[in-house]
């Protein structure tokens, strides 16, 4: 029971070491990737657009017939779960184009795909027969656990990428503020050195002219 037990530890283990990636995307471009998928397996996939003024995005998942199934357009983040009703190969695709395509943007996205959450548990299927009833209910549960947890792990990155972003934006902004009130306060000063030059030299004239 031992060996069952530290076995779904390293399943959760496992779904938890996931797999990021970040690509560069060209102004008017677009990227698709592929996963080959069998009934019922689910793809959890998840983005975060930063890197640029306008982070909209486009972004889709298709089936093998190519008919979209999830997507959400003009975002600059998201997360899906799909589940997959026939076997194929499934694909998602990021796009960079249209009226907002026009600059270039960096989009940071995990993969929690069938080959990551099931590879743990087949590595585990040898020399385990005698306890398969117990220990198959106990890695469904810890299955649902850990792929949860990778969508709380996958939210918390994207959580800390916005911070960091809109960090970014506050210092701009915080730094035109102080350019500005710098401005603002030499333009007063001149303005008072000006007034104070031109009434000393009323109140001279006007001396010379009574005399």
């Amino acid at each position: 029971m031992q060996s069952v037990i530290l076995g779904l530890v390293a399943l959760v283990q496992f779904a938890l070491a996931s797999n990021n990636y970040h690509i560069t995307m060209e102004p008017q471009s677009k990227h698709c990737f592929y996963e080959p998928m069998t009934i019922g397996q689910k793809l959890g996939l998840s983005f975060q657009v930063f890197g640029s003024s306008n982070l909209d995005i486009d972004f889709w998942v298709t089936n093998p017939d190519e008919l979209i199934v999830q997507s959400a357009f003009r975002t600059s983040t998201g997360s899906f779960v799909v589940d997959a009703a026939k076997d194929g190969m499934h694909s998602y695709c990021i796009s960079n184009m249209g009226h907002a395509g026009n600059v270039e943007k960096s989009v940071s996205f995990s993969v929690n795909g069938p080959d990551e959450q099931y590879k743990s548990a087949e590595k585990r299927a040898a020399g385990q027969k005698g306890q398969e009833d117990v220990k198959g209910s106990l890695e469904t549960e810890v299955r649902e656990l850990a792929n949860t947890i990778q969508q709380v792990n996958d939210e918390q990155q994207y959580i800390r990428t916005r911070l960091l972003r809109h960090h970014a934006t506050a210092e701009s902004t915080n730094s035109r503020v102080v350019y500005w009130t710098i401005f603002e306060g030499m333009m007063i000063g001149g303005v008072i050195g000006y007034q104070i030059y031109y009434i000393t030299q009323f109140f001279t004239k006007t001396s010379r002219r009574m005399v």
